[in-house]
């Protein structure tokens, strides 16, 4: 298991997309977020494997206090999605981190990704 430790800025007027390079083969086991000003409920946080989501982080209520960590829950299909830099597609080399909805006041945020770098693929006899 790695811990992925990212820090980024979130303007007030515009929502946010950021792409986070994986560093080997793996998937997201799970993640979590702080946001450094008031959070709201729409501030939401989604993690992405090309263009599927395989987590989300929301802030458990409007006008949030600055500092809380929010857990982020994994998608019962696509969570174990798998990651990998060696991958022909650019967009499955990398996790997509997108903030929806602009913050209220603009703040960093400071998120945390548990990345499980044991995944593996089961393989029939006859593609191995």
């Amino acid at each position: 298991m790695k811990t992925l430790a990212f820090t980024f800025e979130i303007a007030t007027t515009t929502a946010k997309n950021m792409y986070l390079p994986v560093p080997c083969r793996g998937n997201i086991a799970s993640c979590k977020a702080s946001y450094g000003a008031e959070s709201d409920k729409d501030e939401v946080i989604t993690l992405t494997h090309n263009a599927t989501a395989v987590a989300t982080i929301t802030p458990l209520a409007d006008a949030g206090a600055a500092g809380i960590v929010t857990e982020g829950v994994m998608d019962t299909t696509n969570g174990g999605l798998i990651f990998d830099p060696d991958s022909t597609t650019a967009a499955e080399q990398m996790i997509k981190v997108s903030v929806t909805n602009a913050t209220d006041a603009g703040c960093t945020v400071g998120l945390i990704i548990e990345y499980d770098d044991s995944a593996y693929v089961e393989q029939a006899a006859s593609e191995a």
